[in-house]
């Protein structure tokens, strides 16, 4: 039995054993209960060969051995009555005449039957998707290992399947390497024990940013689902005002825990955010953003500015605090690379900038970024102290649902 899965990739060799390129796709004549795959798609560089099973001389999981050189290979069109498995068929939503449902796709099973290679049927289980995505030994550490869910090929007609429904929601890739926004549409589909196998396999930087991406009912079901230590990695890896949003949402004992656990800098922004009320403005604001001193030139600023780049959420504002961390003015990026080295910060700044005090409303927040058209709002107290800054992305949240933010472009991150 073979998954294509574990087929896509896998080098083809020519007759002489040198590299023929890569396995893309199967052809697949449909005419028969299990359709027979009739052709092999090559991908060679930017060209792409339709390969006939004939030539064929062995096939397995590890690669695939032609009889005739690589030179001698030539492309043919998909013939009448076949089908691209993953082109046609694999990630797409078809109909389970059996069940009378709408499924999707997620692997094809093969099997050998004499010298020909069949489909015999297509699993729509979670578990395939780990498979496809390199982390099917995540299944093994699961308490109930994810079994695949097998639908017969008689009881799958791919010709009542819409062309325009296909989702290709997870790339067949590393799932490191996949956006944070993909990897949380992954999530969503995993039952929570898988959820929490594939975000302890994720690197900390990797599963905070997916965290961030999911919808908030999911996260403190994967929090609540992950080890203290894994949950304290994550939280710390994550914007401060997206860990306090998400502890809020915790039981109060297991909260206090975690946030016990975390670095002492980490766990003082996060009690800070934690003491707002949660739509206000206090509530929502982060605490890292960028800022320097009014005495700085535009030449140390930048330096500064270098330094802190890895702890803030975004740098398109620079904040001009004093001391006493009292807000003075605030610069664009742009206002800072076009200043000769040698200007002093204070005199190309703009002064008293547009901010909100820490209990203004969601509306109030909203409507000032909208009127001054601002990529991040300041919070500031009676006193003049910068608290923190709400960024655009934030504000949007506030507005959009969740499916409308994610059609929108990330300019913050």
């Amino acid at each position: 039995m073979f998954f294509f899965s574990k087929l896509a990739g896998q080098t083809v060799r020519d007759a002489s054993g040198r590299s023929a390129g890569r396995l893309q796709d199967l052809a697949a004549a449909v005419r028969t209960p299990y359709p027979v795959v009739t052709a092999l798609v090559v991908r060679r560089g930017r060209r792409q060969l339709m390969v006939p099973w004939s030539v064929v001389s062995s096939f397995e999981e590890s690669g695939t051995l032609l009889r005739v050189p690589a030179r001698e290979l030539e492309d043919r069109p998909l013939e009448a009555g076949e089908i691209l498995l993953s082109g046609q068929v694999l990630d797409k939503q078809i109909v389970d005449t059996e069940g009378h449902k709408i499924i999707r796709v997620n692997d094809i099973q093969l099997t050998r039957v004499g010298r020909e290679l069949r489909v015999v049927a297509v699993d729509v289980s979670s578990g395939a998707i780990l498979r496809r995505i390199g982390l099917a030994k995540v299944t093994g550490r699961l308490a109930k290992p994810t079994k695949p869910t097998l639908i017969d090929w008689r009881n799958v007609d791919p010709r009542l399947s819409d062309a325009d429904s296909v989702k290709l929601t997870v790339p067949r890739t590393d799932l490191s390497l996949l956006h944070p926004a993909d990897i949380a549409d992954l999530a969503h589909e995993l039952s929570p024990e898988e959820r929490a196998a594939v975000f302890d396999a994720l690197e900390d930087e990797v599963a905070a940013d997916a965290v961030e991406e999911m919808h908030p009912s999911f996260q403190a079901s994967l929090i609540q689902e992950l080890s203290d230590e894994k949950a304290r990695d994550l939280l710390s890896n994550m914007d401060p005002d997206d860990a306090a949003d998400l502890l809020a949402d915790l039981p109060p004992e297991r909260a206090e825990r975690l946030i016990a656990m975390m670095a002492a800098d980490d766990a003082e922004d996060v009690r800070e955010l934690l003491a707002y009320p949660e739509h206000s403005a206090g509530g929502i604001m982060t605490t890292e953003f960028a800022f320097v001193g009014p005495e700085l030139t535009a030449g140390e600023a930048i330096e500064r500015v270098r330094e802190q780049e890895p702890e803030v959420e975004t740098i398109y504002y620079v904040y001009v605090v004093d001391k006493a961390e009292r807000l003075h003015g605030v610069f664009s990026l742009r206002d800072l690379i076009t200043a000769p080295p040698g200007r002093k910060v204070r005199d190309f700044m703009t002064a008293n900038p547009i901010s909100v005090a820490p209990t203004a409303t969601e509306e109030e927040v909203t409507g000032a970024i909208a009127k001054y058209n601002l990529l991040a709002l300041p919070v500031v107290d009676d006193d003049g102290v910068l608290h923190g800054i709400i960024t655009v992305d934030d504000a949007i949240d506030l507005v959009l649902p969740l499916a409308w933010k994610k059609r929108l472009p990330r300019i913050l991150h």
